[in-house]
């Protein structure tokens, strides 16, 4: 069953979708940009300060599902420029620590003056705080190539 997540705090979708989706053990979000909830405009021209706010727009959905950024198990990111690939890394690198999620970066046609959008996948238990016994079963990869 499909549990629409949305949270005061996240910025309003500009379209008919929803923010992000709980379905069992999984939360799935909608691309995130750097929109400002309480003014709805981008926050910034400097693509480091976008990427920044993309993070603290996933972070409070990621919370309102019980959730957060070390449950992201899989990430695309559009850029508007490829160029600025070093950049959102800098920002990007500083949100996970330890095992990272898998990721995608793309160069996408964005909403005027959006330079980052990010959309993740994260896996949580079924309840707040609770891992799922898939979850808790899962075996780390082998390092041995």
């Amino acid at each position: 069953m499909k549990e629409l997540v949305a949270s005061p705090e996240a910025p309003t979708p500009v379209g008919p979708y929803s923010p992000a989706l709980r379905v069992g053990d999984w939360i799935y979000l909608s691309g995130q940009g750097a929109f400002d909830p309480s003014t709805g405009a981008i926050v910034s021209d400097d693509v480091e300060e976008q990427t920044a706010q993309v993070f603290r727009n996933i972070g409070v959905l990621l919370a309102a599902a019980g959730a957060d950024l070390d449950d992201v198990v899989s990430c695309l990111v559009h850029l508007s420029d490829l160029s600025d690939f070093s950049k959102v890394n800098r920002v990007y690198e500083k949100h996970f620590i330890g095992t990272r999620p898998t990721r995608t970066t793309v160069r996408a046609d964005l909403v005027e003056g959006m330079k980052v959008e990010i959309t993740a996948i994260a896996h949580r238990g079924s309840e707040p705080g609770e891992a799922s016994p898939e979850r808790s079963q899962m075996i780390a990869p082998s390092t041995t190539v």
